[in-house]
């Protein structure tokens, strides 16, 4: 059984992941920190330049490490919550670097294309549940601002706003499994703790007999899945 948690940066699918697993006694699939991504670097050595040269592959190691990732977790099996979805991959951020010019049409045709038939391969089983992550953009640029990295911070607010509307674009076409969406403004886990259990209840109505009956001893995560890709 695999729960996915979707969002933009700075709406705390970590987070939410962490809780989620320890609550039901779930396994991590957490994102990587970019240690073993060999075209980030140079992605981003000469500006756009450099963003228009190296893109297409950029993006093809983020979806040739998710779907190795995938494959690893269903081969483990058990119950897992995955933060950030490939899904997302392809058509948010994948999608975002054609819209941007990073890619030609030609290169995102064949990145299409791949990700087309990768989407039957038995890792690629939709999620039980998807939750979405949301806030108005003035929320999310202001949980950046106070709670992100270094390098978010310093992120243009325009980037951030064309990311955001990517992901509205995005959600209200998705059709790949059932979506509970989330207002973040309705809890703070950082703040309370506790108010996973609100979130918890909602989710139970939606998977009850696919969530393990480990409720009555405290949860442990049980590890972490390979990570997929660095922060974007």
């Amino acid at each position: 059984m695999l729960l996915g948690i979707a969002g933009m940066v700075g709406s705390g699918k970590t987070t939410m992941t962490h809780a989620l697993a320890a609550r039901f006694g779930l396994q991590l699939a957490l994102e990587s920190v970019d240690a073993d991504n060999p075209w980030l670097e140079p992605y981003y050595a000469d500006g756009e330049r450099s963003r228009r040269e190296y893109a297409l592959r950029l993006q093809l190691h983020f979806l040739a490490t998710r779907f190795a990732s995938m494959r690893r977790m269903r081969g483990i099996g058990g119950g897992w919550v995955l933060d950030r979805t490939w899904y997302e991959d392809a058509e948010v951020f994948a999608r975002g670097a054609f819209e941007q010019g990073l890619m030609i049409p030609e290169e995102y045709d064949l990145y299409c294309r791949l990700y087309a038939e990768l989407l039957h391969a038995p890792a690629a089983r939709p999620p039980k549940l998807l939750i979405y992550l949301h806030a108005p953009l003035d929320v999310i640029v202001e949980r950046i601002a106070q709670r992100g990295r270094p390098a978010e911070r310093e992120t243009a607010v325009d980037y951030w706003a064309a990311l955001h509307a990517r992901y509205e674009r995005w959600i209200a076409g998705f059709r790949h499994c059932p979506v509970l969406a989330i207002d973040v403004r309705e809890y703070d886990l950082i703040a309370d703790p506790g108010a996973i259990e609100d979130v918890a209840a909602r989710v139970r109505q939606r998977v009850e007999h696919d969530l393990p009956q480990t409720e009555l001893w405290p949860a442990a995560s049980r590890g972490q899945g390979s990570g997929v890709r660095g922060r974007r």
